[in-house]
């Protein structure tokens, strides 16, 4: 295929997070040394109900002058409690709002929501009762987005096993899709929660197509959310490579790994191994 623009989570490096804005620029210092076209924020690292979270973005600003690295994604901040815990509604719905506001002032070009819904028992499980939860839910934030020039992005998401046959709505590229087109939004695709489900990387892909505008490249072993990075889990990158080639993606090639475990001295040749990964799995 050709050859894609590299990005991953701002997440990679190892300083530490006592300093927000000075974390935030060292990991854009971290992405230029190892090589990184653009990066992905992680919107949870933001205080929202601290003064200061402006202050923190306007310097991450700067930091994207001095390095040349852009924050071209974002990821909203997300929860499943909410689901269960309707009166810590309003706080986190006010600190999506923020997140887009901070989005919109760092001129990302995408930022990913999820559906934030439930695994449930599939006796229990009601598409449409589903659907309406997700889209009167994420309604509100992409009306907010577009006023402030942000575009958003649904991300499929993955199942929580359970001891009896589970669904959980948007694990299926047509529930996805019936999301985004629903709320005029492009789409995320995280190929780890694909492979938890049990869907096949190459056929999603396809039946998504040119709604498809943000990667999560992680692997997994099919069973929890591991983010490790490819070949270290049991996706089929051939398969999912042959997904992006069919339907001519040509945006940035964008990891989520989890790197806690890995030591500091690692974590440069670990993203040097990330950015030569990339380069092999475009050879297919």
């Amino acid at each position: 295929m050709q050859k894609l623009r590299l990005a991953s989570s701002l997440e990679l490096h190892y300083y530490p997070k006592n300093d927000i804005s000075e974390y935030i620029r060292q990991g854009l210092v971290f992405h230029k040394k190892v090589g990184f076209d653009a990066a992905d924020f992680p919107m949870w690292i933001i205080d929202f109900f601290d003064d200061n979270w402006k202050k923190h973005i306007e310097n991450a600003l700067k930091a994207t002058d001095e390095t040349g690295i852009k924050f071209e994604l974002c990821h909203l901040p997300f929860s499943t409690q909410i689901i269960k815990n309707p009166e810590l509604l309003p706080e986190f719905n006010q600190k999506v709002h923020c997140a887009i506001d901070a989005a919109a002032m760092l001129g990302v070009d995408y930022a990913v929501v999820h559906s934030n819904v439930i695994t449930l028992p599939v006796s229990e499980f009601d598409r449409a009762e589903q659907y309406e939860t997700v889209v009167q839910h994420l309604g509100p934030f992409v009306e907010h987005a577009d006023k402030v020039g942000v575009k958003i992005v649904v991300e499929n998401m993955r199942l929580v096993p359970g001891s009896v046959p589970v669904h959980r709505y948007c694990q299926e590229p047509d529930e996805l899709c019936d999301v985004a087109d629903a709320l005029g939004i492009g789409v995320c695709w995280d190929f780890g929660h694909a492979n938890i489900c049990g869907v096949k990387q190459s056929e999603a892909l396809s039946y998504i197509g040119s709604r498809l505008k943000v990667l999560h490249i992680n692997d997994n072993n099919g069973i929890g959310d591991d983010h490790v990075a490819p070949f270290f889990g049991t996706i089929d990158w051939q398969d999912a490579m042959k997904g992006l080639i069919d339907i001519g993606f040509d945006g940035l090639f964008n990891y989520e790994v989890v790197v806690s475990a890995v030591p500091e001295v690692l974590r440069e040749p670990f993203a040097r191994y990330l950015i030569q990964c990339a380069g092999e799995m475009m050879k297919y």
